[in-house]
């Protein structure tokens, strides 16, 4: 069964930018001590720049493959930024690290990674760690956020939820809010103690990872959120690029762009056949009434 083929490059890119950039001098300090109680707004494309240069004194790290942006938060002034995207903007509270990543200057910022923290304090009761869990689930939610299926992965029905969840780590129900009993079980018998998301809206896919960190002897918890936007633009083209020939997408010709979509269409179709046709002998049920984003408006 594919499962998140692709998305997890970005992640590695994304992951080198951070290792390089944690080396730097924190240029953040100061403005952390003027502006904690207003929320960093950030946008996708040529904006992302700006802003990345408002809020980080234009400070860039830039590679061969691609430009990074950082900002930096420490406790207790802890960020909170809001990811710009129409009527799906989502504000994320506790945060403590934002990485912007450019792989095409034309296009701006094409990617943001931003690691938080569930609740305002480090560690805390179980039935806070959950209190904060209800509360990002419902901030997405009001947001507009909706399931995601990769166009070559198979489309299990939410009834299949919880199975899905223990097999794979991922929730495909992101309108289901777990109960305190049932969110209590997830955290204590899923792999790593962590579970995601994948999500879509308005031109953005959005990985949200919650992992219990640690617990301490007097039964205090320790979590991180994870999230990873990147636009569909961006996906979708790099995706493409594995199967037109080692053409970047990026030089091609509107016709060029539009036959090599088409292909890589045809292709997904074909393996998601075979991947649901495995997925009905494991028993799950499949949502033949899915429908994802038209994701050429984006592509081309």
């Amino acid at each position: 069964m594919a499962k998140f083929k692709h998305v997890f490059y970005s992640i590695f890119v994304f992951l080198f930018g951070f290792l390089v950039l944690g080396c730097q001098p924190n240029a953040q300090s100061t403005e952390n001590n003027t502006m904690k109680q207003q929320p960093y707004i950030l946008h996708f494309g040529p904006q992302g720049f700006q802003d990345f240069a408002k809020y980080n004194l234009g400070d860039t790290d830039n590679h061969p493959v691609a430009s990074f942006r950082s900002l930096r938060f420490s406790p207790p002034n802890l960020g909170q930024v809001q990811i710009e995207n129409g009527a799906s903007s989502l504000v994320i509270d506790h945060v403590f690290h934002v990485l912007g990543t450019s792989f095409h200057q034309e296009d701006g910022i094409e990617g943001i990674d931003i690691d938080a923290g569930l609740n305002k304090e480090e560690f805390v009761t179980p039935n806070q760690a959950y209190q904060g869990y209800v509360n990002l689930m419902q901030r997405v939610n009001k947001a507009g956020w909706k399931n995601y299926f990769y166009e070559s992965d198979p489309r299990i029905l939410k009834e299949d939820n919880f199975r899905y969840l223990k097999e794979w780590g991922e929730v495909i129900d992101p309108s289901y809010i777990f109960s305190y009993e049932e969110w209590k079980k997830v955290i204590s018998t899923s792999v790593g103690n962590s579970f995601g998301y994948l999500l879509y809206a308005h031109g953005l896919l959005l990985s949200i990872s919650i992992e219990q960190k640690n617990v301490t002897e007097d039964g205090k918890e320790q979590y991180l959120v994870r999230y990873s936007f990147d636009t569909i633009r961006y996906t979708q083209r790099n995706l493409m690029s594995d199967t037109a020939n080692n053409i970047d997408p990026y030089s091609m010709s509107a016709e060029e762009l539009r036959q090599a979509f088409e292909k890589e269409v045809k292709r997904k179709k074909e393996s998601r056949a075979m991947d649901e046709q495995e997925a009905k002998a494991q028993g799950y049920r499949i949502d033949e009434h899915y429908v994802g984003p038209d994701v050429w408006q984006y592509v081309k």
